[in-house]
């Protein structure tokens, strides 16, 4: 079985997301729009009493969200904080991994099977932000993470 980490990176790497460097505006947006993905985006803007944008999506409400969050005048955090801050969320991640009831096995299988769809974007453009975008003929890993979900309900 691969070694899910390695292959993040070399997904970074190979995407040439690696020599941008690291930008807190982007790694904290991304990470709230993974957490976000799922919700009811209007029904939650209305709710905040936020208006409704033309496109409420997890993408641009986090970037909205941590727009906001940063002074105007320029602000460094330092990297000891973004590094516990990248660790606490893989923490995260696989603690609800496991709270759906996946064996750390099962979670390496999962993760290799978005890093193997991930890795379809690669030869596709990039947003205004530089995450990659998706090919039109892109397949999700939602039916493969679903047989997996499945094999752990039966045992």
């Amino acid at each position: 079985m691969l070694n899910p980490i390695k292959e993040i990176v070399r997904f970074n790497r190979e995407a040439g997301l690696i020599n941008q460097g690291y930008d807190d505006f982007l790694e904290s947006s991304f990470q709230i729009e993974e957490a976000l993905e799922g919700f009811n985006f209007p029904s939650a803007m209305a709710k905040l009493g936020l208006p409704i944008s033309t496109d409420p999506t997890p993408k641009n409400f986090s970037r909205f969200l941590v727009a906001s969050a940063i002074d105007e005048h320029k602000f460094s955090i330092p990297d000891v904080d973004r590094l516990d801050k990248a660790c606490d969320a893989v923490v995260f991640a696989v603690g609800s991994m496991a709270k759906l009831g996946l064996k750390p096995q099962e979670i390496t299988k999962a993760l290799n099977v978005v890093m193997h769809v991930n890795f379809a974007k690669l030869q596709c453009p990039k947003d205004e932000f530089g995450k990659l975008t998706k090919p039109a003929d892109f397949v999700g890993p939602e039916s493969q993470l679903q047989l997996i979900l499945d094999a752990r309900s039966s045992k």
